[in-house]
């Protein structure tokens, strides 16, 4: 039947897309964690150039080496070149599946909006001089994005007529306010690490070994919040590995997300570029994956099944 074959292609474009978009949100990483976000400082070109070489950036005389340019030429490059096609293809394989699935062809339409905004974003960004709250938009989209996609693969193992009810549960609406909570957390650390601010507190648990810090300082105001968001998603994924078992490996994978935020703070302090880097990448990573798990665990067929139903 055509419209399950072209269905089949759907969900494997779909797939392919996730994949695009979680390499998108990594580059963005490496390019704010390693200084590049204005590496090229005009859009969509880099330099007015298509593809910027060491020999035609050497005649420019610009401030940042061939890595830093090439970091922030390739997050755009697989945004056009890559990412947009992908949504692109989506849509239409998504419109020819209209009446068979129109949930496919919303989704999609959903997609492509927060596509679209997400360049607008993408420009702003590099005119707005990498300003906190616009990398902190640009990682949102990005996330918002991701989650539109994955539910558009995930949307393939629902049955037509379950995905309503599925949706409309209370306990896949815990989980949708758990990937809201990772999110917020996810955006707070953006804006710490793009305000200066991933040094404000001194030590870990606790700021600067006080339970009361100056909150005065903006800095450590902006600090704070982002551990107490922290402290909340781990509560938050505690309890709900205890209503639903799927989520047991979450909060586990939380427990190191926390672990990886005091190496950030031990290791940032050292002034090691490298390590830096390694750290504050592996970081945006697992709080991707912990996202991306609860956006997927939404539409899980048997992610409703409370413990308190599991027969002892």
């Amino acid at each position: 039947m055509v419209g399950h074959k072209s269905f089949d292609i759907l969900r494997f474009i779909a797939c392919v897309a996730a994949l695009a978009i979680m390499l998108q949100i990594v580059l963005g990483a490496l390019t704010r964690l390693t200084g590049s976000g204005l590496a090229c400082p005009d859009w969509p070109l880099c330099y007015s150039l298509w593809f910027p070489t060491p020999t035609k950036l050497a005649r420019l005389g610009i401030d940042y080496s061939f890595v830093q340019v090439m970091l922030e030429w390739t997050h755009r490059f697989n945004a056009a070149v890559v990412v947009a096609p992908l949504v692109l293809a989506m849509c239409v394989f998504a419109w020819r599946e209209r009446k068979l699935l129109p949930v496919n062809w919303r989704v999609s339409i959903a997609v492509l909006t927060v596509l679209v905004l997400q360049g607008g974003v993408g420009r702003f960004t590099v005119f707005d001089h990498n300003s906190p709250w616009s990398v902190a938009a640009h990682l949102g989209l990005a996330s918002i994005l991701l989650a539109l996609v994955l539910s558009l693969v995930r949307l393939k193992s629902v049955p037509y007529h379950d995905w309503r009810r599925r949706a409309a549960s209370n306990g896949c609406w815990s989980v949708a306010m758990l990937g809201g909570l990772v999110l917020t957390t996810m955006v707070s650390g953006a804006i710490v690490a793009k305000s200066g601010a991933t040094l404000s507190c001194g030590g870990w648990p606790l700021c600067d070994g006080g339970l009361m810090p100056d909150l005065r300082d903006s800095g450590i105001v902006l600090h704070v919040v982002h551990r107490l968001l922290a402290l909340i998603m781990v509560i938050g994924l505690l309890w709900g590995s205890w209503r639903w078992r799927q989520l047991r490996h979450l909060a586990a994978l939380a427990f190191v997300q926390v672990l990886l935020g005091a190496a950030v703070i031990a290791i940032y302090s050292k002034h090691s570029a490298g390590f830096q880097v390694a750290i504050g990448a592996v970081h945006q990573i697992v709080a991707m994956i912990i996202f991306a798990a609860l956006v997927w665990s939404f539409w899980a067929p048997s992610a409703v099944s409370s413990v308190a139903q599991k027969k002892y």
